[in-house]
């Protein structure tokens, strides 16, 4: 009769193996779950980090270059860009250039954000790709009160600039606040 428990406890039963593997696989299930959904979780943080990243570095482009132009072109002004005029979805403007000033531009067509002067045949220089959304909304201060200019792009002293892009699976965005130097200045 020893030999007999010394055999049974050296051995597993099938009933034994059966919930050993079942318990294995749903650890290893949960395993593989959580391993897909950080793995996920990253691909998706890495998208937003890079489309965060190209956002800003137009935004800053674009903010540099309307912070220190002469003067935003309104409705009706022609110039060099055949007679484009600042809308909400662009704004046109006049910078300094050499000495003199030339025209310049911020547009999006199919799907991409570009910058045209005066000097370039269209479409110009792409800035950014995989653009969902840019508006422009124009404001003029005057006595501490900020009111719409959209209107009267041309006596716009601030323009508010959003700009949404996509980046593989990932849709993002950041806005803008810029005061035109030369026109609040004087």
């Amino acid at each position: 009769m020893g030999r007999h428990r010394l055999r049974r406890a050296l051995g597993a039963s099938l009933v034994e193996m059966v919930a050993g593997l079942l318990i294995l696989s749903f650890v290893t299930a949960s395993v593989v779950s959580m391993y897909t959904t950080g793995r996920q979780s990253h691909r998706r943080a890495r998208f937003y980090s890079k489309s965060q990243t190209e956002i800003r570095y137009a935004l800053r482009e674009m903010t540099r270059r309307i912070r220190t132009s002469n003067a935003l072109l309104a409705q009706g002004t022609q110039g060099n860009l055949s007679g484009i005029a600042s809308s909400s979805f662009q704004v046109v403007m006049t910078v300094p250039s050499g000495g003199g000033t030339k025209q310049c531009r911020y547009y999006v067509s199919n799907g991409i954000l570009y910058r045209q002067t005066s000097t370039q045949s269209a479409p110009g220089t792409p800035i950014l790709k995989d653009v969902v959304q840019l508006t422009f909304a124009y404001y003029k201060t005057a006595a501490g009160t900020r009111i719409s200019a959209t209107g009267a792009v041309g006596s716009a002293t601030e323009v508010e600039i959003l700009l949404q892009a996509r980046y593989e699976s990932v849709t993002t965005g950041l806005a803008a606040y810029v005061t035109l130097r030369s026109v609040v200045a004087g």
